[in-house]
């Protein structure tokens, strides 16, 4: 069975496609085959992370729709672009699984096609987001067989942002690869080592590496993220 990795941030626009894509680069330069899948795709940013995704892994635009299966243009969760009165009605209509179930036979077939090393699926935002058919992300992440990694942005509020994701994976039975830190601006490098020290310290959950401000490849990013794939972690 194809390894599944899915990323998963502290919030919105912490740095996930950003990560994504130097783990792709640096896959590339090893001769390493990563297939990346975004299995819900919402708001109108062009490029979109699926483009973004594909042009890192050097993959045709064509594989665009099965790539990203489904696109919302509204720029909301998913399954509040999708249809958000299923999240805030009381007593909501019964939910379906099909959209669910779709897309976890495309990553099936884009799998038994490209025979990737590893299939790097990116999630939307954080852990407890609507999710299209009336669901929530930890159902998506189930289903679609992924070990959770972590990305979270360098700067105040990462270390309780990630100590409170990590604590949430694990009261779901879903402990977690490790985490990335991001540093999406010039100032969060000087402290992303000593926030990642702390949360190792706290939680003891690997640190895969930090991508710093402006970095398209990293080094530190590939190696350490299929070590612990082919490692089992405890909590």
């Amino acid at each position: 069975m194809i390894p599944r990795v899915y990323l998963l941030g502290t919030d919105t626009h912490v740095g996930k496609t950003t990560v994504a894509c130097a783990i792709l680069r640096e896959a590339r330069t090893h001769g390493c085959r990563i297939l990346p899948f975004k299995p819900a795709q919402s708001g109108p940013d062009e490029p979109s992370d699926a483009d973004r995704l594909l042009e890192a892994a050097n993959l045709s635009p064509s594989l665009y729709p099965r790539i990203a299966p489904l696109r919302y243009h509204e720029s909301a969760a998913p399954g509040l672009a999708e249809h958000a009165a299923n999240f805030l009605d009381v007593c909501p209509a019964a939910t379906s699984s099909n959209e669910l179930d779709r897309v976890c036979a495309t990553l099936g077939a884009l799998e038994a096609e490209f025979q990737p090393t590893l299939t790097l699926i990116e999630g939307a935002g954080g852990l407890h987001v609507p999710m299209p058919g009336g669901t929530w992300q930890p159902t998506w992440l189930r289903a679609l067989r992924g070990r959770p990694a972590i990305v979270a942005r360098a700067g105040l509020g990462t270390i309780n942002h990630t100590l409170l994701t990590i604590d949430a994976l694990r009261n779901l039975s879903q402990e977690p690869l490790g985490f990335f830190l991001s540093c999406t601006n010039p100032d969060s490098d000087a402290v992303a080592m000593i926030h990642a020290r702390v949360i190792v310290t706290a939680r003891s959950v690997p640190h895969l590496g930090t991508l710093r401000h402006g970095e398209v490849v990293s080094q530190s990013l590939l190696l350490p993220l299929l070590g612990s794939v082919s490692s089992p972690t405890a909590p």
